[in-house]
């Protein structure tokens, strides 16, 4: 049997979630309903009642595929829905990655921190993993560096996040470009997990990593940008037609296909995904304003670990507290506010934030965030 380790951030998030009142461990931007998709995009959901509830498109439907293709496109790379396999959600998409190409005797990179899935999944399979470390005086971007000094015979895959969960850093062209280039140079694979593009808020957008490279891969979702997680949705990305085979044929052997209800309700998001993206780049910028005052005016209890560039999340230093395991366990007891321990991702002495929830949560559960940090340091 795989040996698989805990799923730290996920298990701490399932154990609070539903007894909170202020979630600020919310990664996604505030879910939207279909009422309130309805009011934004002009256009109301439509489902063919008579259709019958058969597994749908195996691959996702053409239409979704399209619409994901168009997404990832530029003027140089035009993808096609054959560039699309259908996931159920982003986590579903990179479980599907690692499991087409790390195995027994196969050595990953991935960067720390970041999800956790990322770098232990691999391992289940049997690869051996390494994690190249962000650091500050590198604005927490990856070291070309290090990144080649790491390399092996057997390294099959690098994986970047980007933007970076739960950091909010954001890799620039220029680096991205040199990854690939690097990768391709020696066969590697590079998986970029895009799951908070294209919330780029603080910088410029950089292409995706299935622009860039001809073997790289990106996988993303529903869930963060668009504002709906409840739609179990999500995709891989690629050049490589060869590759997005073996993927499908992986998971021949998990989901077969997604809910095609769920199909329709991704459809109908992304063909309005300009006012989507557009009330929650305005969402998170706003958000991320009353966050940046309220460390400006903690009189030193919070500081950031890194100004995000990007997505809807960050770390913040909860200073003279080395536990936040504790402190966030107490937080959400007791002032019924949750937020991510940063010892799920390694950071002790950290806490992750969501900025992309609705304002008078974020406000209310900062309040009581002062509230809670000076009852515990008495």
């Amino acid at each position: 049997m795989p040996a698989q380790e805990d799923f730290s951030v996920e298990q701490f998030m399932d154990k609070y979630e539903e007894h909170v009142e202020y979630n600020v461990g919310e990664t996604c931007c505030y879910s939207l309903s279909f009422e309130e998709l309805k009011d934004l995009t002009g256009e109301k959901f439509e489902f063919d009642n008579n259709k019958r509830l058969t597994y749908g498109s195996i691959r996702g439907s053409p239409q979704l595929r399209s619409l994901i293709a168009e997404i990832h496109s530029n003027e140089r790379v035009q993808l096609t829905q054959d560039n699309v396999l259908i996931t159920n959600g982003a986590i579903g998409a990179n479980f599907l990655v690692h499991y087409a190409v790390a195995g027994p005797g196969d050595h990953v990179i991935c960067v720390a921190p970041t999800y956790q899935q990322l770098s232990s999944v691999p391992k289940m399979f049997g690869a051996e993993v390494d994690l190249l470390r962000l650091k500050a005086k590198d604005g927490f971007l990856p070291n070309l560096g290090e990144l080649k000094n790491m390399v092996k015979s057997n390294t099959k895959l690098i994986v970047i996040n980007n933007p970076n969960n739960p950091l909010g850093s954001v890799i620039p062209m220029e680096l991205l470009q040199q990854i690939a280039a690097f990768a391709e140079e020696n066969g590697i694979r590079v998986l970029s997990d895009e799951v908070y593009s294209p919330l780029f808020h603080s910088c410029e957008q950089p292409k995706s990593m299935c622009q860039i490279s001809a073997s790289g891969v990106t996988t993303g979702s529903m869930s963060k940008a668009y504002s709906a997680a409840g739609v179990r949705l999500g995709w891989i990305v690629s050049q490589d037609l060869r590759f997005l085979e073996t993927a499908a044929s992986r998971r021949d052997y998990n989901t077969i296909s997604v809910s095609m209800i769920d199909d329709a309700v991704a459809c109908y998001i992304l063909k309005n995904r300009k006012a989507v993206l557009d009330r929650n780049l305005a969402l998170c910028t706003e958000n991320l304003g009353i966050l940046s005052d309220f460390i400006k005016n903690s009189e030193g209890r919070f500081s950031f670990v890194h100004e995000p560039q990007g997505g809807s999340v960050c770390l913040l230093q909860v200073n003279g507290v080395k536990d936040t395991e504790r402190f966030t366990g107490v937080l959400a007891t007791q002032y019924k506010v949750l937020c991510a321990p940063g010892e799920c991702f390694d950071v002790p002495g950290t806490i992750r934030i969501g900025y992309g929830n609705s304002k008078p949560e974020l406000v209310k559960a900062l309040e009581l965030l002062t509230k809670a940090y000076d009852e515990f340091l008495k």
